[in-house]
């Protein structure tokens, strides 16, 4: 097995090549940092705050509450007036004739809700649980992409190994053969030929070059560096034959209880099923005990005050059928979710299995394309020294250079997709990917 150790430097200008040094930044590293800078990940960090602060509302539901309300009015006749509906306690104030300046201080607290509040809450912690799933989920994401990117970028410096190498390959005997044809030793179209040969290979080695800047692009967009930033890549493409037989079922029953989307779902549905109980808690009495202190003052009378203890008890009777039809639009939604649970289910478990198929193809093809490269190189080998003796044609050593340049594409090109293939399969199983 041909096994390489690459370091990849690449800069976008000469003054940034002179004056940065470049990263030295190894796969574990690589995806360490991701977790820490990638700004799709920061952004998925902050609904928890949010969703925090909607667990802390819902029970704030359940909790003692307290308003105050200034009146200043005047007039001819008696009226009832209310506080604004952002103020909670409201108030209704009936003011008499005349000019009237009122100021009280109201506190409830609700008895009975009928279940109402502490269905809200158990609601908002499940939601608090989804996010924090989702988050999980982001996680797995972030860092599969982030190996993702590094194993291609690795890929694609092979190839430009590869391509150097058929280049110097290409010029060397370009040399040899234009001192032979000034010796009168060899015909001119096999100068022409290499010359040909030569450009083709300067015009892949260019497209290779293209390719791995392109890819450390990708690699720092994944992390979330500046795009300019000089990388040192430090790793190099690995085979296991160990990784390339896993366990099918024991890898499908882990995706369905490791992965977190499956979790995050399972709340999801706890959390409409409880907000299925509290809009039904909109049929039962509603009981809360309040406290109100007064000082009023009208005109031509006194300084007055007071204050008032009761209960105050609620049943709805009639509502045009609001209470109904929003019980059974949040039966609908939980029953939905309930549907995406299988769903959800069938599309891990195919994600699995097809990350399997593709482990397993890409294990077959590294060790085809191994034995091909060993064939290719024993063959340009006796190419080699074969033409060098004139016992043969300057087309069979082109091919033979051609043929062990595309079984060395072949195998760096085996060797990433295998190590794409055991990310999908441990990402499809729920696990972070190992570095």
């Amino acid at each position: 097995m041909r096994l390489l150790t690459f370091t990849i430097a690449v800069q976008l200008t000469a003054a940034a090549l002179a004056q940065d040094e470049p990263r030295a930044l190894s796969l574990a590293s690589a995806v360490e940092l991701a977790l820490e800078q990638n700004p799709s990940l920061a952004a998925m960090r902050e609904e928890l705050p949010a969703a925090v602060a909607r667990l802390r509302m819902a029970q704030a539901e359940g909790r003692l509450s307290a308003s105050t309300h200034t009146y200043l009015s005047t007039g001819t006749m008696l009226n009832t007036v209310p506080s604004p509906d952002a103020v909670m306690p409201r108030m209704y104030m009936g003011v008499p004739a005349g000019s009237r300046v009122d100021q009280n201080v109201t506190l409830m607290v609700p008895l009975s809700t009928g279940g109402r509040v502490a269905s809200r809450a158990r609601a908002a912690a499940a939601g608090q649980r989804a996010v924090e799933q989702d988050i999980e989920s982001m996680l797995l994401e972030v860092a599969y992409m982030v190996r993702a990117a590094y194993w291609e970028a690795l890929y694609r410096a092979e190839m430009v190994q590869v391509q150097e190498e058929s280049v110097n390959e290409q010029r060397e005997r370009l040399r040899v053969d234009q001192a032979k044809y000034d010796a009168g030793k060899i015909p001119l179209f096999y100068v022409l030929r290499d010359k040909a040969e030569l450009a083709d290979a300067e015009q892949e080695l260019t497209d290779a070059q293209r390719d791995a800047e392109a890819a450390l692009l990708d690699v720092r967009a994944a992390i979330g560096l500046p795009l300019t930033a000089p990388l040192q890549l430090t790793d190099a493409l690995q085979y296991d034959p160990a990784a390339a037989d896993p366990n099918a079922e024991e890898l499908a029953a882990q995706a369905r209880t490791n992965r977190p989307e499956v979790r995050a779902l399972a709340a999801r549905v706890e959390a409409a099923q409880r907000e299925v109980a509290a809009r039904k808690a909109a049929y039962r009495p509603q009981l809360d005990a309040m406290l109100m202190f007064d000082a009023e003052k009208a005109s031509g009378m006194g300084l007055d005050g007071g204050y008032t203890v009761g209960l105050v008890g609620s049943l709805p009777l009639f509502d045009g059928g609001e209470r109904k039809a929003g019980v059974a639009e949040a039966e609908a939604m939980a029953r939905k979710l309930e549907r995406d649970q299988e769903a959800l289910a069938l599309r891990i478990e195919r994600e699995l299995r097809g990350a399997l198929l593709d482990l397993a193809a890409a294990n077959r093809n590294v060790r085809t394309a191994l034995e091909a490269e060993a064939s290719a190189e024993e063959d340009h080998r006796v190419a080699a020294v074969g033409y060098d003796a004139g016992k043969l044609i300057n087309l069979e050593a082109v091919s033979a250079l051609a043929a062990l340049v595309q079984a060395r594409t072949n195998v760096a090109e085996a060797r990433f997709e295998f190590n794409l293939a055991t990310d999908a399969v441990r990402r499809s199983a729920g696990a972070l990917p190992e570095p």
